[in-house]
């Protein structure tokens, strides 16, 4: 089933305005917060670098990657106009920031300009990794790096016991949001096939079990895409969807998130 994000630019608004407050919730929480500094912080730019970043969406991302790698330039690009729009209102009066609407297999960026590419929970909505590799590659200056960092979606659990009925939320996420749930598994061979060296490959562990908010949002968001795609596994679950709002702050959000490091040779 092809992930929801997959197919942004067929979105309504009002959806478009749930994922972008998803992704500021989700941006702003202490433990991502402190995911984003632990692997930006690795990333070592020349004085005068410039950074594209792909999958921008409404800039939430592209505030941390400004904040703990500090480029000269950043472009950042998306498939959906609107957040475009948001993005570069987000960033109106800052001149080292500009947004455009591309996507990650057609970023209309010039060859051998940048010095990062940098990829932040995009990948796994990708249909075609392969020629997105191909398309950061060129962009790319030799020596450039490649930086993707997501979510290893196949461990995603909201499960407190085997037969958590709430569970099934979590798999309506896993089907109806994400295209490529195990992604972050195959990126050491793809981006070796790719003709990028890898440098390092790190896994970081997100749970959450006090601050509810981005959970709850992505359930919902999960269930929400599965009415709409007639899930079938989803609505066999009767009531499931109902007890999201009864879900409180006792649940436990676990999942693993990965980061890859690359070089263009």
């Amino acid at each position: 089933m092809t992930g929801l994000l997959a197919r942004i630019k067929e979105q309504p608004r009002e959806v478009l305005d749930t994922i972008a407050n998803s992704m500021n919730v989700r941006a702003s929480e202490p433990a991502m917060q402190a995911i984003c500094a632990r692997y930006m912080a690795q990333i070592a730019l020349p004085v005068g670098a410039r950074v594209l970043e792909v999958g921008c969406g409404n800039g939430a991302a592209t505030k941390l990657i400004m904040q703990h790698v500090g480029p000269a330039r950043l472009v950042g690009i998306d498939s959906s106009p609107v957040f475009v729009d948001m993005a570069a209102a987000t960033f109106a009066g800052e001149p080292r920031v500009s947004f455009a609407v591309a996507d990650a297999v057609a970023t209309g960026q010039a060859d051998a300009f940048f010095d990062l590419v940098i990829a932040h929970t995009v990948y796994s909505h990708l249909l075609d990794p392969k020629e997105a590799l191909t398309e950061a590659r060129r962009v790319l200056r030799p020596g450039g790096q490649l930086v993707i960092f997501d979510g290893d979606f196949a461990t995603l659990t909201v499960a407190l016991f085997e037969g958590d009925p709430l569970q099934t939320a979590a798999e309506a996420v896993t089907r109806n949001l994400v295209h490529a749930p195990y992604i972050m598994r195959r990126l050491p061979a793809l981006v070796t096939a790719a003709r990028f060296s890898l440098q390092a490959v790190e896994p970081h562990g997100y749970v959450q079990t006090t601050s509810p908010a981005y959970l709850l949002s992505l359930l919902s968001r999960g269930t929400s895409g599965a009415a709409q795609a007639g899930d079938r596994a989803f609505r066999s679950g009767g009531n499931r969807r109902n007890s999201i709002g009864r879900m409180g702050t006792c649940r436990r959000l676990a999942s693993r998130l990965g980061i890859s490091i690359c070089k263009s040779c």
